[in-house]
């Protein structure tokens, strides 16, 4: 129960709070160790989270067992017990400052050398996420229904897809061309006709099934955190909205049949890059260099590999940016 709590509580604190996972391993017998870091104010902060068996299989400690208590080790950049970021000597963790977690009560517990900031994080962690018995129990208002049936209508599209093609060209794994614009692929003369319908219609269309497979899981991996992050319904005006730019964007400066996600996927990591930004004593510059990253990888990507619209995905991403900066996030409401 104690390590599903810590999967939660991580799980939480990486896309909702900005901390980065991290692959640590103890020096003593080559453990696994849950651990995630952040940078606060310039410095790095690294947080083990331990139960009372793990510490002490890990060692000669005699901590009592029990279902409730979670064991957070506070590490602070420079510290000695470092070795070359990947490993830590288990003996002296326990002299570092120590945070103790009571799941059932929601009561955080920590010594005076912990920086507050990091209670803070863990306390905000605490109250709005279903720790020891409602973590048994998914609360249903709680998920990320937006993404769910933006997922959903995707992939219903694509069934349809695939039925009209293994008809028209005998297989479901490639989509034909005459049944993508058939049901409202971007095509610039039918647009000219005045059928700007297809400038939406296009983004629930896809190419293929490795091209919705990588869609959806995009979707799915960043969708969630711009959920939480600015609520529903402006969820929806960043994803329709970045979208249409991005068909926009692919009608005025590519001739060629488009059809996809990726335009609003990148919409939203746009909104996730204003809101790292706007709020960087939060989320830390760790964060929004991972971001920029991913960002800037997938651009490089679609301009140098064949048959990815990159105008869309320019598009997309600076539609998203300027939604995310005019309706600003939820957590400043």
């Amino acid at each position: 129960m104690l390590e599903k709590n810590i999967k939660i509580i991580i799980n939480a604190m990486t896309t909702q709070l900005g901390y980065l996972l991290e692959d640590i391993e103890s020096k003593n017998n080559n453990s696994k160790l849950w651990t995630v870091s952040k940078n606060i104010n310039g410095r790095d902060y690294r947080i083990i989270f331990m139960t009372p068996r793990s510490i002490n299989q890990l060692n000669e400690y005699d901590i009592p067992v029990d279902k409730n208590n979670i064991y957070i080790l506070l590490s602070e950049g420079g510290d000695s017990n470092q070795e070359t970021g990947k490993v830590l000597e288990i003996n002296n963790l326990l002299q570092q400052p120590l945070i103790k977690v009571n799941v059932s009560e929601k009561k955080v517990n920590y010594s005076q050398n912990v920086n507050p900031l990091v209670v803070d994080d863990l306390v905000s962690i605490m109250n709005n996420n279903n720790l020891h018995s409602r973590s048994e129990k998914t609360n249903m208002k709680d998920r990320p229904w937006i993404t769910i049936i933006i997922i959903a209508i995707n992939v219903i599209m694509y069934a349809i897809t695939a039925y009209l093609s293994l008809a028209a060209q005998g297989s479901i794994f490639n989509s034909d061309t005459n049944v993508l614009v058939l049901l409202g692929a971007k095509a610039n003369d039918l647009i000219n006709q005045g059928q700007y319908f297809r400038l939406v219609t296009c983004m629930f269309l896809h190419g293929g099934i490795v091209h919705v497979a990588v869609n959806m899981y995009s979707l799915y991996a960043i969708g969630p955190m711009v959920e939480s992050v600015y609520g529903r319904i402006k969820y929806l005006a960043i994803y329709f909205i970045s979208g249409i730019c991005a068909s926009v964007f692919s009608y005025v400066f590519s001739p060629n049949i488009s059809i996809g996600a990726s335009g609003a996927i990148f919409g939203l990591l746009g909104a996730i890059l204003i809101f790292a930004i706007t709020s960087k004593e939060k989320t830390g510059s760790a964060f929004i260099k991972s971001i920029l990253s991913v960002i800037f990888i997938n651009i490089f990507i679609g301009a140098t590999m064949p048959g990815i619209d990159n105008f869309a995905h320019v598009g997309g991403l600076l539609g998203g940016m300027l939604v995310a900066f005019l309706v600003n996030f939820r957590t400043k409401e």
